[in-house]
């Protein structure tokens, strides 16, 4: 094989490549390697770092998920029963305005029939007046003469009695 036969040939060279090469192999391991090796160390420690740091505040943001999930379920129940709080207020001053309305309701009623009655009373009196003063003025003429102040009044007492007792009937029916 020819390629083999130069090696006699070469055997000075392949010698001074490797001593070159070994050279340069201590060179780079005593200068080059150690920054090259740190800087790696570096980069791998601050990717672990960083890597550490969002597991982290993964951690922290699920706790605070759920502090803000627990908080708003809190929030909701609080609101819940302001709601709840806020229909019974309106609910009992609802009962208290009508409560109120029905007392007016009462008054006014009472305050009309005691009107009533008082318009009932003044038109009975009226009645007793123009019914005496008929009654008086029938007699007078039925008997033809004066009566004296006991049978006038004894008369207007019964002519009214008889009056009353009638309106009283015809009310009633």
């Amino acid at each position: 094989m020819p390629q083999f036969e130069q090696v006699s040939v070469f055997g000075s060279l392949i010698f001074w490549s490797l001593i070159s090469f070994g050279l340069l192999f201590f060179i780079l391991k005593k200068f080059a390697f150690p920054p090259i090796l740190e800087a790696l160390e570096l980069r791998e420690k601050k990717i672990r770092d960083d890597r550490d740091d969002s597991e982290r505040l993964k951690e922290e943001a699920k706790k605070i998920k759920e502090e803000l999930e627990a908080t708003l379920k809190s929030a909701h129940g609080k609101a819940e029963t302001i709601v709840q709080l806020a229909q019974d207020e309106a609910k009992k001053f609802q009962a208290k305005q009508l409560q109120e309305t029905e007392a007016k309701v009462r008054q006014i009623q009472k305050e009309a029939e005691a009107d009533i009655q008082g318009s009932r009373d003044k038109l009975l009196q009226e009645m007793r007046s123009y019914t005496a003063a008929l009654t008086i003025a029938s007699t007078e003429k039925f008997l033809k003469k004066a009566l004296d102040d006991a049978d006038k009044k004894r008369l207007v007492d019964e002519s009214i009695e008889q009056v009353i007792q009638e309106l009283e009937k015809s009310q009633r029916n």
